[in-house]
């Protein structure tokens, strides 16, 4: 494991020994440590003394923060991802992401680029810490923001196609994505004729996942066979205000690990040049640029990028 890694979770476990949550953070500049911290907000009765932010506040810099990577064994929430945007950090490296609601999106939408490490280590640190303090982390997600374990308790994913998903997963492209991009309707084609393709076949090398909130459709990934060898990823989507809290991270890495359990040897997709925070995704989940191509498409200039991922490494 990375060393610097291995310094925020010794943060992490330093604060869990002092009765706080087990979040640590290590500040680096040019391969060394030049701050730590924990968070404290149980041990100082102190909302605002995230890992983070009290990384930042002890950190000992010599030339500002633009030459730094922060390393956090959990994804940052909007408070930290905010200062890491306003002091200009530029990467950021972090454990896990799936434990509680966090601001991936954002920090990708405002140029800083994040890793996620999807550590073992620090899924079952939090996965223990949760389990034995139950309401101690609901009351710490409840100060991050009161709707957020509503949400989180609303949303579930499911794999099968029921009437109506094809026109309804069609209908969410295109009011979020061809106004956005100033597509016309021949966009909703694009969408709509291989995904009923898909949906009449039955290939137990392909899978779909819908995820719901209150019982209707609020985003989508899926897998299909492009060749015998090469798995294609397509119509990721989720509501805007989803966005940011981790599920776009997961709905690629299940498409991921499906796709390598299915027997593929890569997987790729193609995106737009103009969705910079799904690029951000896509290059944080391991796929690479391959190849990039310029045309006219739904009324529209439109770059196209293929990423790719071997998944035989």
């Amino acid at each position: 494991m990375d060393i610097f890694m291995q310094a925020a979770i010794s943060e992490a476990l330093e604060g869990l020994s002092e009765g706080g949550v087990p979040i640590g953070a290590i500040l680096v500049e040019n391969g060394r440590i030049i701050g730590r911290g924990r968070n404290r907000r149980v041990q100082d009765q102190d909302q605002l003394m995230h890992a983070e932010m009290d990384c930042l506040r002890h950190a000992r810099l010599t030339g500002g923060y633009h030459n730094t990577t922060l390393y956090s064994t959990l994804m940052p929430c909007y408070l930290c991802a905010g200062a890491l945007v306003q002091f200009g950090i530029k990467k950021v490296i972090v454990g896990e992401a799936n434990s509680a609601p966090a601001a991936m999106q954002f920090m990708l939408s405002h140029g800083i680029e994040v890793v996620d490490l999807d550590l073992p280590e620090c899924r079952e640190m939090m996965h223990r810490y949760i389990s034995e303090n139950r309401n101690q982390w609901e009351q710490f997600l409840r100060e991050l923001n009161p709707d957020l374990l509503q949400a989180e308790t609303s949303i579930s994913l499911r794999h099968d196609l029921r009437p109506g998903d094809v026109g309804y997963i069609t209908y969410l492209h295109g009011i979020l994505y061809a106004p956005q991009q100033a597509w016309d309707h021949t966009f909703d084609s694009y969408v709509a004729i291989p995904l009923a393709e898909f949906a009449k076949r039955r290939n137990h090398r392909e899978r779909i996942w819908i995820v719901e909130r209150a019982g209707q459709i609020a985003g989508s990934v899926a897998i299909i066979e492009f060749s015998q060898e090469e798995a294609q990823l397509r119509w990721l989507l989720l509501q805007p205000d989803l966005r940011g809290q981790g599920l776009g991270r997961r709905l690629v890495q299940e498409a991921v690990d499906f796709a390598r359990e299915a027997g593929y040897s890569s997987i790729f997709l193609w995106t737009v040049d103009s969705l910079p925070v799904a690029a951000g995704l896509y290059k944080s989940a391991g796929f690479r640029e391959k190849e990039k191509v310029t045309h006219e498409l739904w009324a529209s200039m439109v770059t196209e990028i293929k990423y790719e991922m071997d998944l035989t490494i």
